[in-house]
């Protein structure tokens, strides 16, 4: 069920809002989802402090806000030395909010937490381990290290279509193909993190949302978490986590903390540094484990192999011309999507160029040392750590129509954000 805040903005339904007696149902669900924060324990174990108290500057941050109710955002969290500085809802209170792709840096932590009891026994333990009839061939040469790591050759599509037409998920990863050697090249794979969700209930014994409520969400006094499950029950890998934007914040804290919450160490620190310190593969060096390097300059390079690809696989050379002008020219990662936007008609002419495409990845190049790591998903679910800032920020949004989905996606995220705390 949506918020006051999906009644207020949502395009869909201006006729209701014209209607007798809309501003008392809008109250009146205001009234409900504070009641629904306090009986959800919401935000429970963060200390308070104002943005001077914290160290940051006003103007940056008075510019943030703006800029994310701008972006078509559901909810802003920032919080500094451990301490909630502010949270902003746009339009609405909070919610759960469905936080898409970025759910796979939580399904890292479960793998993470299973390696520290023991039930794993290394990121680079095979994926046979726990489905034997994967020992065989290629897939038998496919580790957990690969699965977290989008390097795993399992056969994949750039949209998750086809998963979504599955009944099982975990199944429908099991029994596609491996179509690269493990480790050979960077393909972004949803059916991938959907199988990490079955190798966790063979290692646990207990289905990927009971085990993250008992090991990390209720230690972390997180209750109002849903998960959405595909049609034979297995919760999702790929995505599907809703959980309020404080609380996700929250999760964001333990990793700056390094595993450890109000004293109690939660997750191994080794782990942290393994998702999260440095690319985990040679082909992408923005890609941790399930997790995302922030640099302060980072690079996307539109190839003319990508457009050969696309061109080979039906994409309009009309289309295709308009890209003339940035193939093989470093775009900041921040502003690449818009550019590929306004030359390809908006997002569904991305999508369709990156479906076409998607044989051939694209080239990354950064710059420097990573600032910090996030977890990020469509629409613009963003959680961003800085461990050199002690600062933590999360940005989420429920798509309503009010901005374009190239809006939405807030490509301006990380520069405001690491714009919070003064330079020295």
């Amino acid at each position: 069920m949506g918020s006051p805040g999906d009644l207020l903005h949502d395009k869909s339904l201006e006729p209701l809002r014209r209607m007798p007696g809309y501003d008392a149902l809008v109250a009146r669900a205001r009234e409900n989802a504070l009641k629904a924060r306090a009986e959800g324990n919401v935000g429970a174990g963060l200390e308070k402090a104002t943005p001077a108290e914290a160290g940051l500057s006003e103007p940056a941050l008075a510019a943030f806000v703006k800029a994310a109710e701008e972006s078509g955002s559901s909810a802003l969290v920032v919080l500094r030395h451990g301490k909630l500085v502010g949270e902003w809802y746009f339009g609405g209170e909070t919610q759960r909010i469905e936080s898409m792709s970025a759910t796979k840096g939580v399904v890292a932590l479960a793998i993470g937490l299973l390696i520290d009891e023991g039930r794993i026994p290394s990121v680079d333990a095979p994926v046979s381990t726990f489905f034997p009839e994967w020992k065989d061939g290629l897939k038998g040469k496919v580790t957990l290290r690969h699965l977290l790591s989008h390097t795993s050759g399992l056969a994949a599509n750039a949209h998750a279509m086809d998963i979504y037409e599955s009944r099982d998920f975990v199944r429908y990863a099991l029994d596609s193909h491996v179509v690269d050697v493990p480790g050979s090249r960077f393909f972004y794979n949803n059916k991938a993190t959907n199988l990490l969700a079955g190798v966790v209930e063979r290692a646990s014994g207990e289905k990927l949302d009971a085990y993250l409520m008992r090991r990390l969400f209720e230690p972390l006094g997180i209750r109002d978490v849903f998960w959405q499950k595909d049609p034979s029950g297995n919760p999702l890998g790929m995505s599907g986590l809703r959980l309020h934007p404080v609380d996700f914040a929250k999760v964001g804290q333990l990793m700056l903390q390094r595993g450890v919450w109000q004293g109690q160490r939660i997750l191994s620190e080794a782990w942290i540094q393994e998702c999260t310190a440095a690319s985990s593969q040679a082909h992408t060096p923005t890609a941790g484990l399930l997790w995302w390097l922030v640099y302060d300059k980072a690079f996307r390079v539109l190839g003319q192999d990508m457009v050969n690809e696309a061109r080979r696989n039906g994409m309009p050379e009309a289309s295709l011309s308009r890209l003339r002008d940035v193939v093989d020219k470093p775009i900041p990662s921040g502003d690449f999507m818009q550019v590929l936007s306004e030359r390809l008609g908006g997002m569904k002419g991305v999508m369709a160029f990156m479906e076409k495409s998607a044989r051939i990845p694209l080239r990354t190049h950064v710059e420097g040392a990573p600032r910090g790591y996030s977890a990020r998903g469509s629409f613009g679910q963003l959680l961003l750590v800085v461990p050199a800032q002690d600062l933590v920020v999360v940005r989420m949004a429920v798509p309503d129509g009010r901005v374009p989905p190239d809006v939405m996606e807030f490509p301006a995220f990380n520069t405001l954000a690491l714009s919070l705390v003064p330079s020295p």
